[in-house]
């Protein structure tokens, strides 16, 4: 381990290759959707294996996204706690907490009624649609939309739907749409300017063929009988400036990462998964924390740094990944502003180090051009932040968070 101190902090760094950046080494469960801004398994999976020394302990992620940190911790026999405001994040990870087997999916799969005849869609359903999909294939979508619409609490049409979720929009044959992109929902107009450089039109696609390999590629690898500790999950919908549900003292170790400044709009680019699972009006109720200003991002990230040192145990840690941002024409490196910000304002707890992880990136980001070590959270700088003492002492004061509407499911 290369391990360098640097003269403007108080404790180490450790530059080191901590896990493989080869493409897909872990359980092929976690790679059974793309989502923005999400971290590879292999993160929490360390973090797990360095802090986690007890089955009893709980794990959480209070900016879940597509619920890396909460799977790896399950496959790994711990419980876990799930947060994120978004309802798509909330959608994907809670319907994975009970996985049904092959059976059990595909006599619920063959129930659904994809061929029923509805009526022709009208004028402006064509042109938000049609650039994606062939029309019989849209069809069979609204069908199964429609099914999941009338029966959502149906466990295993869930994980069906989430199936069709991870389908719905991308690059290869196995989608249902036209060639488009996998991790986010281009525009309609965007799609069919795609279409017109590729020369290409939506050529059918039969939906349920493509969910049940999809199914069988996604349990490649066969679920340990310890997952079942996914039972007693927790799984929330609370502001992380605000995580008032979640006891003082109550989780062992925290793996996440923020959102980075003005990086991802969330309801811009999930506009067809809102919609496919009805959530667009929720969606568009919630305020986002998109920060454009760095002063913004800092007081938001106190809070929510306040909020999981009151709910991490005495001992505990959180691990924080934050990369490398470009700001007023300058590169601001997340991690220093956010040592900074905990040295500033908080005495129960130590920035115990910084982990960079070195690495070499393979076909995917290669297709989108992005640089090794460089930009964005390429170098994944983890800071760990150790708790000393269960007393919460802010130096300085911190503004009561505004309440927002929660969900809480167990």
């Amino acid at each position: 381990m290369l391990s360098v101190k640097r003269i403007d902090e108080n404790y180490p760094v450790y530059v080191q290759e901590f896990w493989t950046n080869k493409q897909r080494q872990m359980h092929s469960m976690h790679y059974s959707i793309s989502y923005r801004a999400s971290f590879k398994p292999e993160l929490p999976n360390y973090f797990i294996q360095k802090y986690a020394k007890d089955l009893s302990q709980v794990i959480m992620d209070p900016f879940s996204g597509r619920g890396t940190t909460i799977l790896q911790a399950n496959l790994m026999g711990f419980r876990a706690i799930h947060n994120d405001l978004s309802p798509i994040s909330f959608f994907i990870v809670k319907s994975r907490q009970v996985i049904p087997d092959f059976e059990e999916f595909l006599h619920r799969l063959r129930k659904i009624p994809f061929k029923k005849h509805r009526k022709e869609p009208n004028k402006q359903e064509k042109e938000k649609f049609y650039p994606f999909y062939h029309p019989d294939t849209f069809k069979e979508i609204l069908n199964l939309r429609e099914e999941y619409i009338h029966n959502k609490e149906d466990p295993v049409l869930r994980y069906i739907v989430f199936i069709a979720l991870t389908r719905l929009h991308g690059h290869s044959d196995g989608f249902f749409s036209v060639y488009s992109f996998p991790q986010f929902s281009v525009s309609p107009e965007a799609q069919r300017r795609n279409n017109v450089k590729r020369n290409i039109k939506p050529e059918y696609k039969d939906i349920q063929s493509r969910i049940i390999k999809k199914y069988q590629t996604d349990h490649k690898d066969e679920l340990p009988k310890h997952y079942r500790i996914s039972k007693w999950n927790e799984y929330y919908q609370l502001n992380s400036t605000n995580l008032y549900l979640i006891p003082d003292n109550y989780v062992d170790l925290i793996i996440t990462s923020p959102p980075f400044l003005d990086k991802v709009d969330y309801v811009k680019d999930n506009w067809l998964k809102a919609w496919f699972l009805d959530l667009e009006e929720e969606m568009n109720s919630i305020s986002f924390g998109i920060y454009r200003d760095l002063e913004e991002w800092k007081e938001f990230m106190k809070k929510s740094l306040k909020e999981m040192i009151r709910i991490i145990k005495k001992f505990g840690r959180i691990v924080i990944e934050v990369g490398e941002v470009k700001y007023k024409k300058q590169k601001l490196y997340l991690d220093n502003v956010l040592a900074d910000l905990i040295q500033k304002n908080f005495s129960n707890v130590v920035v115990e180090e910084l982990n960079i992880n070195s690495q070499k990136f393979t076909k995917l980001s290669n297709c989108w051009k992005i640089m090794n070590n460089e930009k964005g959270t390429n170098t994944n700088r983890c800071l760990v932040i150790k708790k000393i003492h269960s007393e919460l002492v802010i130096k300085n004061s911190v503004n009561q968070s505004r309440l927002f509407l929660v969900k809480k499911y167990l």
